[in-house]
C-alpha cells in the first residue's frame, strides 16, 4: 500500500510539472522570439492576445526600436506582439539633422487589431519672405474655404503641416502669393532647411485729390475760379494804377522839398503793385481758359 501510494504520488507529479512548463512557454509568447537583441516577426499569425504593428518613418530607412529592442529599419512589420503599452523609437543616422522630441511615441497595441505608426523625423522648415513680415495662412485643398492662420514670417513649420496643403503670403503693397506645401518642402531641401519666397510688389492705388477721385485741376469750379481770380487781379491792377497816378500828380504839384520824396516813393510803390497784380491776373485768366479748352476737348 505504501509502495503503491508513493508510486501514485510520483505519477501525479509528472503532469503538474508539464503543465507549469507549458504555462511558462505560453507566457513567453508564441508570436515572438528574441535572437541577437532583435524582435523577429511571428509566422504563426494573429492571436486574440496579440496585435499587429507596422512602423513607418519619414524619411524611410531609419532604425526602429520597440521598448529599446531593435526590430530593423523602417518600414517594419507587420509584427505580431502582445497587446500592451510600448514605446516605439526611431534612430536617425545623423542626429544633428533631426530635432529632438519627435523621434518616438508611446502607444497601446490593441488585441486582434492592425496598427500603423508613422514617425515624422523630418526637420522643421524655416519659412521666410521678401519682404518681411508677411501674414501666413494655411489652405486645405481637401476642404475648400478652410483656412487657418499660421503666423508671420519668419516662422518654423513642421513638414506634416505643409503636406497636402497650400500656404498664402499676405504683405502690404504686394500681391497675394499662394504656394503648395510640397513646393516649400522642395525649396527647403535645396536651401538647407530654409524656404524663402519673394513676393511681387504692386503699385498702391492712392485716391487722387478732389471729389469722386477726380484731380483738382480737372474740376470745372477750379478752372472758373482761376479765371475769376485773374479778372479780380486785373481789376485791382487798374485801381492801383489810378492810385499811383494820384500820388504822381501830388508829386508834380508839390513845392515842399520835404514832401516830394514821400510822394515819389508812394507813386513807385503803387506802380509796382499794379504791375504785379496785372501780371498775376493775366496768368490766372490764361491758365483757367487753357484748362477749360483742354478739358472740353477730352
Amino acid at each position: 500500500m505504501t509502495t503503491s501510494g508513493k508510486g501514485l504520488a510520483k505519477g501525479r507529479s509528472v503532469p503538474l510539472w508539464s503543465a507549469a512548463l507549458a504555462a511558462a512557454l505560453l507566457c513567453a509568447g508564441p508570436s515572438r522570439a528574441i535572437a541577437g537583441s532583435e524582435i523577429q516577426p511571428s509566422a504563426t499569425g494573429p492571436d486574440s492576445a496579440f496585435g499587429s504593428l507596422r512602423v513607418e518613418t519619414l524619411p524611410p530607412g531609419l532604425l526602429v526600436l520597440l521598448d529599446g529592442v531593435k526590430v530593423g529599419r523602417s518600414p517594419v512589420g507587420p509584427l505580431w506582439l502582445p497587446a500592451k503599452m510600448m514605446r516605439v523609437q526611431a534612430l536617425p543616422e545623423d542626429p544633428r539633422r533631426f530635432e529632438p522630441g519627435r523621434d518616438g511615441a508611446v502607444l497601446t497595441l490593441a488585441r486582434g487589431r492592425d496598427t500603423t505608426l508613422v514617425l515624422d523625423l523630418r526637420p522643421s522648415v524655416l519659412v521666410r519672405s521678401a519682404p518681411e513680415p508677411a501674414l501666413l495662412t494655411l489652405l486645405d485643398s481637401s476642404a475648400p474655404g478652410a483656412e487657418a492662420a499660421a503666423g508671420q514670417t519668419p516662422i518654423r513649420l513642421l513638414p506634416a503641416a505643409l503636406a497636402r496643403r497650400s500656404l498664402r503670403f499676405d504683405a502690404a503693397e504686394h500681391a497675394d502669393t499662394i504656394l503648395a506645401g510640397e513646393a516649400l518642402l522642395r525649396m527647403a531641401d535645396a536651401g538647407g532647411g530654409v524656404a524663402t519666397v519673394a513676393l511681387r510688389r504692386v503699385v498702391p492705388i492712392h485716391p487722387p485729390l478732389g471729389a469722386h477721385g477726380k484731380p483738382l485741376l480737372k474740376r470745372t469750379w477750379v478752372r472758373l475760379s482761376l479765371i475769376g481770380i485773374g479778372a479780380a487781379l486785373t481789376g485791382s491792377a487798374a485801381i492801383l494804377r489810378r492810385e499811383g497816378d494820384r500820388w504822381y500828380e501830388r508829386y508834380q504839384l508839390s513845392s515842399d522839398p520835404d514832401e516830394i520824396p514821400g510822394y515819389y516813393d508812394k507813386t513807385v510803390h503803387y506802380d509796382r503793385l499794379a504791375s504785379a497784380a496785372l501780371g498775376a491776373g493775366q496768368v490766372a485768366i490764361t491758365a483757367g481758359l487753357f484748362l477749360l479748352v483742354v478739358g472740353s476737348d477730352r
